[in-house]
């Protein structure tokens, strides 16, 4: 009886580290499709984020553009304005001028 019961304290002892080597291989086989799905979701979220960069710029160029040319617009009408006064300083100037001239 003695020879039966150390059979069977084997056989256990024999399942046990079965288990023990089938719980270690399931346990890097976690690991390592942990490790995969992490990489995806990283990279996605590099994608996510290089997408949410690349609107921001472009809405930030935009803004830069409206401002640029509402600046020019109104740098465009001073200059005409300028100009237009210019134009009439012009005019007189020259009669002020051609009438010392020809006195």
């Amino acid at each position: 009886m003695a020879i039966e019961q150390i059979k069977k304290i084997r056989d256990v002892e024999e399942q046990a580290d079965q288990i023990r080597r089938k719980s270690k291989e399931e346990a890097r086989t976690i690991a390592i499709d942990a490790e995969k799905e992490a990489a995806i979701l990283l990279e996605q979220a590099e994608q996510e984020a290089d997408t949410i960069y690349k609107q921001i710029l472009a809405e930030g160029e935009n803004r830069a553009k409206v401002a640029y040319d509402e600046i020019i617009d109104r740098a465009k009408a001073e200059c005409e304005e300028i100009s237009s006064h210019a134009d009439k300083n012009i005019e007189s100037t020259v009669s002020i001028i051609v009438g010392r001239v020809v006195r």
